[in-house]
């Protein structure tokens, strides 16, 4: 038996959270023969619950970046923000000028400045639940990680350095991924593999971005998708092709599991 981890977005579903054809179809085989597979995303599970995931056969999910475990639909882990440290993010977020998304087990709560604002709160399709607004008091909020949002009067280089102690802080693009430093996608995977007494050697990670690079480096084998930047592909095993061709199926078809 071997272990899986996928991660979500540009990996196992594209911008508009449709997963290919030819990867249900590969993710079915691979449960059929025996193995084992699991979500591994930096998503929190209400930021999740797209029903294109719905029938998939997944054992479980590594979510927030590892803040969050389960197993067979039984949680296994999962580790809340104290308030102290939400306020130093909203804080942070204020003082450097971006916009924060707190994101949690339930809710995600928003700055009602951002230009998303009111499309994210009002949908209930993709999320698990409708968005709520950051409150004043932090102790009101459950809160695992955070995206912080770019805007042009934003001091990231400032806002990252100063958080930087005590978090793991992944700019990409127009954002930084904000996550308590004692936890990473390779600390969920590790996790998994402990529980289920699964040797790392068997594991095999697939991920696109930067937050998806401890879990490539942590794995047995890691796999990139063609559609991630150089630094992600630099980490991985091999490099398969995007998701938009067929890249998982590909990448299982190569290792010999399908």
């Amino acid at each position: 038996m071997s272990v899986f981890f996928f991660d979500l977005d540009g990996t196992l579903w594209d911008e508009n959270c449709r997963i290919p054809e030819s990867t249900k179809e590969a993710l079915g085989m691979l449960h059929n023969a025996g193995h084992m597979l699991f979500i591994c995303t930096g998503r929190t599970k209400g930021f999740l619950n797209v029903p294109e995931l719905a029938g998939l056969p997944f054992d479980g999910g590594v979510y927030g970046c590892g803040t969050h475990i389960e197993y067979k639909n039984r949680e296994l882990f999962c580790a809340v923000l104290a308030p102290e440290k939400t306020q130093r993010i909203v804080d942070c977020c204020s003082a450097y000028r971006l916009l924060p998304i707190l994101e949690g087990p339930e809710y995600m709560y928003l700055d009602p400045d951002l230009p998303e604002y009111e499309e994210m709160r009002k949908n209930i399709l993709q999320y698990r639940n409708p968005a709520r607004t950051v409150q004043s008091d932090p102790a009101a909020m459950t809160v695992q990680k955070a995206t912080c949002i770019y805007t042009a009067a934003s001091d990231a280089a400032g806002f990252n350095a100063e958080l930087s102690a005590g978090f793991t802080v992944i700019p990409r693009g127009g954002l930084s991924e904000i996550v308590p430093e004692q936890y990473s996608k390779a600390s969920g995977i590790q996790y998994l593999l402990d529980f289920l007494h699964a040797d790392k050697s068997c594991s095999y990670a697939f991920g696109d971005s930067e937050n998806d690079l401890p879990m490539l480096s942590h794995a047995g084998h890691g796999i990139a998708m063609g559609n991630s930047p150089d630094s992600v592909k630099q980490a991985a095993e091999f490099v398969t092709d995007d998701i938009h061709s067929d890249g998982i199926s590909s990448a299982l078809k190569k290792l010999g599991f399908i």
